[in-house]
């Protein structure tokens, strides 16, 4: 393949990448405006989220499997057009209903998409190549996810909600005419055996499951019995997908690709980085505006150096695995991540910006962006070519499953360290048992809990500082207990990770005959 060729190539990747990040984060703008225009309850607008978040999890390793058996280009060009139709839905959706499963079909489309382009990514650049390649994927994805909030927001206040689908529209088609007339016909590597279908049944139930348990988990607390049974059934299920993974002649995702410490070092590090993410993420906006007291926009200000230092410098750190290989990068951009989080928690507990907020955040994106494309690269680099897309699809489930992990879990932990200082400080002061009552039925809701009417003046004022620190002390044991996991996330690079895998690796990755 030309160098023509395999720009034009990158740009669809990159294209129909960024169209399926773009529409996990520019929804959540919008939904004031959609619950009013499809007069939708507060729990329909929790699912028109969830779905999107709920099937793409559940569906990315069979997507990323599917490409190795039926061809990736093929089941790339699937996802865009299930994906374009299904935001066609999303945008004349006449009801709530109706948007909840077109945002069901955007998912099932974006599960051949995401893992389908670095698959592709990995069939058309050489090794040498290939860092600077991901890296540049890496930069244009993180560009985009940032941008949706802003670009939702401009759409809703100018146009109509229906916009923020309707703008993946030409994004679709022009992905769609690049890959079709722009790359030779043909197809990059497929496999000719039989799929694994019953693995591929017994991975869609058992990630759907715990998606299922873990969404319900960060709302309905990690300790309820319906999230408990399906969070163990689906493990339980999971289990029986590694015993059918053993047993059959070609299994879906080959438990020898395990074999290989980069591989798993790799998925170990996004594990611990992807779950440490998740609850930054998940507090900071609690902290920046019901602690801090900053607006909403003010808000979406704060992370921007996050999404320019990974924008900026993806493409630069993907260029260094040539030079030093990925060990050290991915050594040193969670340690420094490690360090943004600890910033954030020492100093994140004053109204600052410049002094208590965009250290830490320089030092998180500066991190992120030094791993993100080496991590990628690894990742894919790991393993033959012939499972690229199983691998993509086994590190995308284990990124997206420990996000939403780390809200169930360390949301969980917050309320209760939340919960624990407000009932301290309340019997501390004798506050009636009534108020009491009512104010731990307020824990879920942390800095934005409310003060009972009836409580008197005295008792109000003591509450709002007690509702302060309470929150911040529970966010800072995420914080310091984000940093920690990263931190041990840097240590599996240096113990596990190489980026060129010796050839009796990769050797012991090939399933038996």
């Amino acid at each position: 393949m030309s160098n023509s060729q395999k720009k034009w190539a990158l740009a669809a990747t990159i294209i129909a990448s960024s169209m399926g990040f773009v529409n996990g984060s520019v929804v959540n703008v919008a939904l004031p405006a959609i619950q009013v225009a499809l007069d939708a309850t507060v729990a329909d607008m929790q699912w028109v989220i969830s779905a999107y978040a709920f099937i793409l999890g559940t569906l990315i390793l069979t997507g990323g499997s599917a490409g190795d058996y039926y061809g990736r280009k093929r089941m790339f060009g699937l996802g865009i057009v299930i994906f374009l139709f299904s935001t066609v839905w999303c945008g004349l959706a006449p009801n709530v209903q109706q948007l909840i499963f077109g945002r069901g079909g955007q998912a099932v489309g974006g599960a051949f998409m995401i893992p389908g382009s670095l698959a592709i990514i990995t069939d058309i650049y050489e090794e040498g190549q290939r860092g600077k390649a991901i890296g540049t994927w890496s930069a244009a994805t993180a560009l985009s996810t940032a941008a949706g909030p802003l670009l939702g927001g401009l759409l809703v206040d100018y146009l109509s909600w229906r916009f923020i689908f309707f703008i993946s529209v030409p994004m679709a088609l022009s992905a769609l005419a690049i890959l079709y007339w722009r790359i030779p016909k043909g197809d990059t590597t497929q496999k000719s055996d039989t799929p694994d279908f019953s693995g591929a049944l017994l991975a869609t139930v058992g990630i759907g499951m715990i998606c299922y348990g873990l969404i319900n988990g960060s709302e309905r607390g990690i300790t309820d019995i319906v999230v408990l049974i399906n969070i163990l059934g689906g493990l339980m299920v999971m289990g029986g997908f590694i015993w059918n993974e053993k047993r059959v002649k070609n299994p879906m995702v080959p438990l020898s690709l395990f074999s290989s410490t980069t591989f798993t070092g790799a998925n170990l590090v996004t594990l611990f980085l992807y779950f440490a993410l998740g609850g930054v993420f998940f507090l900071m906006p609690f902290n920046l505006i019901h602690a801090q007291g900053y607006s909403a926009t003010a808000a979406g200000a704060a992370f921007i150096p996050f999404p320019l230092l990974v924008g900026g410098l993806s493409r630069w750190s993907g260029g260094l695995i040539v030079r030093y290989g990925a060990r050290p990068l991915l050594i040193v951009g969670p340690a420094l991540t490690s360090i943004g989080f600890l910033l954030l928690g020492y100093y994140g507990v004053e109204s600052s910006y410049w002094t208590n907020f965009l250290p830490g955040f320089t030092f998180m994106g500066l991190g992120i962006a030094i791993s993100f494309a080496p991590l990628q690269t690894t990742v894919m680099s790991s393993v033959e070519q012939s499972v690229a897309g199983t691998a993509s699809g086994v590190n995308k489930a284990i990124s997206r499953l420990s996000g939403m992990l780390a809200v169930a879990l360390l949301g969980a932990l917050a309320i209760h360290i939340f919960g624990n200082d407000i009932l301290e400080w309340m019997q501390q002061n004798n506050v009636s048992a009534e108020i009491q009552q009512q104010m731990l039925s307020e824990k879920a809701s942390l800095a934005k809990a409310k003060i009972p009417g009836q409580a008197s003046g005295q008792v109000k004022e003591g509450l709002k500082v007690s509702i302060k620190q309470s929150f911040l002390h529970s966010y800072q044991v995420v914080m310091y207990l984000s940093s920690g996991l990263v931190l041990l996330g840097s240590i599996c690079s240096a113990l596990m990770v190489s980026y060129h895998p010796d050839s009796d690796e990769v050797e012991n990755q090939r399933p038996a005959p």
